[in-house]
């Protein structure tokens, strides 16, 4: 009865301040308040909803994952995401269920507790060195939402039902946005405004004559690093001969589907961290692999995708199947920019560790410290390393990095611990395809340097969870 009571008070404490929101929309927007009333109350729907059920605010975040730069909203110089307000929500509903409903819903163990909680006291540290300390605290929030997101996977993930359940979102998102990718590479092709294709401007055909697919994503290559979780992930089903619907063909289909964008990313470090995804998987499933019938499937997805390519690229102006060729064989390597710039970055990120080898410059200070500390923050954005590791020991030092690998070494450690007592081939084969998908990941973490990516640290938690559900089994 008092839970109950609790309960409803917090909700109307919330009411009455979304009440008062309102009023000031009305009284500040005047006829605006039509069209932003609507949407608010909407929101507030969907809000109740996630409250009385925080796994509806779970696989809305699954579902939006590839969605980074729309829809989103610029917010007092902050670039809200869909996945950022949905992932406060659920945080916030996860809370309260916890505080209301402690029978249902129980914190569940999580084995990278002590080290993230390490890299947290790490990160936090690093801002008595920071210069640019309002930076440092905004990427210090994004960076532990992040985290706490992982948390929340761990927690959701508590069940062979709600995995399945995740996975079948995963692919369902996957394959409506890999259909936008293509839509948007013939859309570009043909001349279609850049308001119908949503490519950025240096991700059209003007540059290489065939446009970089990057669907809903940042950047081409961020696109290629989400689509690394459910193209490792099919692979490890389909070769298991596992469905979590009637039928395991569709898997193949979309696995084609999502390889075809996956090239037309362009994306360097993808491709190498695709390399080590497959080298992964095959190095569990090599005698699965090595059949008549798998090599034969296997051979004809690998020409229907270069065919698609191909048949893709074609379309472009005359030069684009040269430049694509010319750009994955590294022909820019001693002048194009793309490498050159990375190594330059590169090697001042290391002098920046110099100055503060143990604590770093302070964590989000890489971009204004290479700007010699500038006033206002630049047109163009702050400088990235590039590196993600070279990046952590530069703004948080050794202990940083230190931390941030303690992480990932206990991660991969207990990826082997469980497969050893995996005897659920469901199981298995998605912790098989979360593993390859990571170490595709870190691969390409060579190559970018952004911490705070929300699929990132979806699949770290998913990883964890699906850890746990082999082990209490074992137990």
């Amino acid at each position: 009865m008092k839970e109950r009571f609790l309960r409803n008070f917090y909700i109307a404490l919330i009411s009455i301040f979304l009440a008062g929101i309102i009023g000031v929309i009305i009284a500040k927007t005047a006829f605006l308040s039509l069209v932003i009333i609507p949407i608010l109350v909407l929101a507030a729907i969907l809000f109740y909803l996630i409250v009385r059920s925080p796994e509806l605010g779970w696989f809305l975040i699954i579902f939006f994952l590839p969605f980074e730069r729309v829809p989103s909203i610029e917010m007092a110089g902050v670039n809200l995401k869909i996945n950022t307000l949905l992932g406060f929500l659920t945080l916030f509903a996860w809370f309260l269920a916890l505080m209301f409903n402690s029978k249902k819903y129980k914190v569940q163990p999580n084995v990278l507790a002590i080290p993230l909680g390490l890299f947290s006291i790490a990160m936090f540290l690093s801002l008595t060195q920071a210069v640019n300390l309002t930076r440092a605290i905004a990427v210090l929030i994004f960076i532990l939402f992040t985290i706490m997101l992982s948390v929340l996977a761990v927690n959701i993930i508590k069940d062979k039902e709600s995995l399945k359940k995740t996975l079948l979102v995963l692919f369902a998102s996957s394959f409506l946005v890999g259909l936008f990718g293509l839509f948007q590479f013939a859309g570009d092709v043909v001349g279609l405004p850049r308001g119908l294709t949503l490519l950025k401007e240096g991700y059209t055909s003007r540059v290489f004559g065939f446009p970089r697919v990057q669907a809903f994503s940042m950047e081409p290559l961020y696109f290629a690093n989400y689509l690394l979780i459910p193209i490792c992930v099919g692979l490890a089903l389909f070769v298991n001969k596992i469905s979590i619907l009637k039928q395991r063909w569709w898997l193949i289909a979309l696995i084609i589907l999502l390889l075809i964008n996956f090239v037309l990313t362009v994306s360097r470090g993808g491709y190498a961290g695709l390399v080590v995804s497959l080298l992964v998987l095959g190095a569990f499933f090599l005698k699965k692999v090595l059949t008549w019938r798998n090599v034969l499937i296997g051979a004809v997805a690998v020409v229907v995708v270069v065919y698609g390519v191909s048949f893709a690229l074609s379309k472009g102006e005359y030069r684009a199947t040269n430049e694509f060729l010319g750009h994955v064989k590294l022909q820019d390597l001693t002048q194009g920019e793309s490498i050159q710039g990375r190594l330059v970055t590169f090697e001042r990120a290391l002098r920046a560790y110099d100055q503060s080898p143990i604590l770093g410059i302070g964590i989000g200070n890489y971009g204004p410290w290479a700007k010699n500390y500038p006033i206002v923050r630049p047109k163009t954005g702050w400088d990235i390393v590039n590196n993600e590791y070279i990046e952590i020991l530069a703004e948080t030092g050794i202990l940083g990095l230190a931390a941030f690998s303690l992480v990932l070494v206990i991660l991969i450690f207990r990826s082997f611990v469980a497969f050893k007592y995996a005897h659920d081939i469901f199981l298995k084969s998605v912790l098989i395809g979360l593993l390859a998908a990571l170490a595709g990941i870190l691969v390409q973490y060579n190559f970018m340097s952004t911490l705070y990516i929300i699929h990132v640290w979806i699949l770290i938690g998913i990883l964890v969870g699906v850890q746990n559900i082999i082990l209490k089994q074992k137990d």
